[in-house]
């Protein structure tokens, strides 16, 4: 019965504590639990408390992927029992889990035994070949065998498959270029249609110590390479290396390879063809400064060629220079259209062997903005002999005056026919 109190109001009965009530408490307390233990596991929240009730209420993948972590970003030693107990945890829950096996691969691998290790990560490339992680794995692997095609095959499907990893990927590939046995295992992946081939070629020609592998592998492929417009600088960028650092004969042979580069031009001394400028890759091409000194292409001969040359009052300096294959015996030749001359002013060229027996010899011609030189007369000098490269500059000094000292020639050329000054 509910008790009544003096003033007629109704107290409620005291609350009992039944064995239903503890049973509703504790059922309650459970699922709460439970739900607590599947929320963690979705957000990747390891608590191994709950590994016992599975993979439903234990996030085994989050521990997966933080003994992951430790492996490849914070460089930790990991005992192998924990990689194969994490990896086999995981395929109790998921047995076509790849990086479950490769957890259990690389158990094997911290336990040397390497042949166990191959056979586990070869079971997980079947289950998935777009798991970067197996890949890299892979492809270490076939480079300690001295596998290279196998090697680069898995480092392509990482790219293709994970674009991102290629900064990391890239600079392994090109040290491959060092070795020539390497060499022709990366030729097929020279194409315009491998996404990674132009990051590729940047990171060769930006990172290895010297040029000459890299310009060896487009020699060895006897084809054009790719012409792709981002490319352009990086292929100047290898011609300049291969000449600064004395590769002339590699450089000779890789640039008719090369997008832009035509043999014609190796010879080549005018600097434009058929009224336009020659297009190329310095310093084969003609490299015009322009500061207080330098240089312009100009059409004042038949051909339309011609440059002109400059510079300021009180300046000195390489207006122009360019490297050119010669023949034995030959003489440059040139003719003196017009020029402006001040007090002490000075032109003169200036060639340098750089390639061939006679490397480092050097003559200058006479100084063509003296008055005693004559103009619209064709001139000439003699070549380096025993050469088989010449840097041609063309050296210019404004003098006192005040304005630019100036010099226009054209019928640039060399030949063997010789031709009194």
């Amino acid at each position: 019965m509910t008790a009544v109190n003096g003033r007629g109001s109704r107290e409620a009965p005291p609350l009992r504590f039944t064995p239903k009530i503890f049973v509703a408490l504790l059922t309650g307390l459970l699922l709460a639990v439970l739900a607590f233990s599947q929320a963690a596991a979705a957000i990747g929240m390891t608590l191994n408390s709950f590994r016992p009730l599975g993979g439903s209420f234990f996030s085994w993948r989050s521990a997966q992927h933080q003994l992951a972590v430790d492996l490849f970003e914070k460089r930790k030693r990991t005992d192998a029992r924990r990689l194969m107990a994490s990896g086999r945890t995981g395929l109790r829950y998921a047995p076509l889990s790849a990086r479950s096996l490769w957890m259990v691969g690389k158990g094997y691998e911290a336990q040397k035994d390497m042949k166990a290790a191959r056979r586990v990560m070869a079971r997980a490339q079947k289950v998935t070949r777009r798991d970067a992680a197996i890949q890299l794995w892979l492809a270490e692997d076939a480079f300690r065998r001295e596998d290279v095609a196998e090697a680069i095959g898995h480092y392509d499907l990482i790219m293709r498959s994970q674009p991102e990893t290629s900064r990391e990927i890239l600079p392994r590939l090109a040290a491959v270029m060092v070795a020539w046995q390497g060499r022709p295992y990366l030729q097929p992946y020279i194409n315009s249609r491998n996404l990674w081939y132009p990051g590729l070629m940047t990171s060769a020609v930006n990172l290895l110590p010297k040029a000459e592998p890299i310009g060896l592998l487009l020699i060895e492929r006897k084809a054009k390479a790719p012409d792709i417009v981002e490319l352009e600088s990086v292929y100047g960028k290898l011609v300049t290396r291969l000449v600064d650092e004395g590769a002339i004969e590699v450089a000779l042979k890789t640039y008719p390879l090369l997008p832009n580069g035509k043999a014609e031009v190796l010879g080549n001394v005018s600097g434009i063809a058929n009224g336009k400028p020659i297009a190329g890759y310095p310093p084969f091409i003609w490299s015009l400064a322009n500061e207080a000194y330098g240089a312009t292409l100009v059409g004042v001969d038949r051909s339309g060629g011609g440059m002109e040359f400059f510079a300021a009052p009180g300046t000195l300096g390489m207006a122009a220079s360019k490297l050119i294959k010669i023949d034995a015996g030959n003489r440059l030749r040139w003719r003196i259209y017009d020029r402006t001359a001040n007090l002490q002013s000075t032109a003169a060229w200036v060639a340098t062997c750089v390639a061939g027996k006679a490397k480092g010899a050097q003559h200058m011609s006479i100084n063509l903005l003296s008055q005693s030189t004559p103009l619209n007369k064709t001139m000439s000098m003699a070549l380096p002999a025993n050469c088989d490269v010449i840097r041609l500059d063309m050296r210019v000094a404004g003098g006192i005056g005040t304005g630019p000292a100036s010099l226009v020639v054209g019928d640039l050329g060399h030949e063997k026919a010789a031709v009194a000054n």
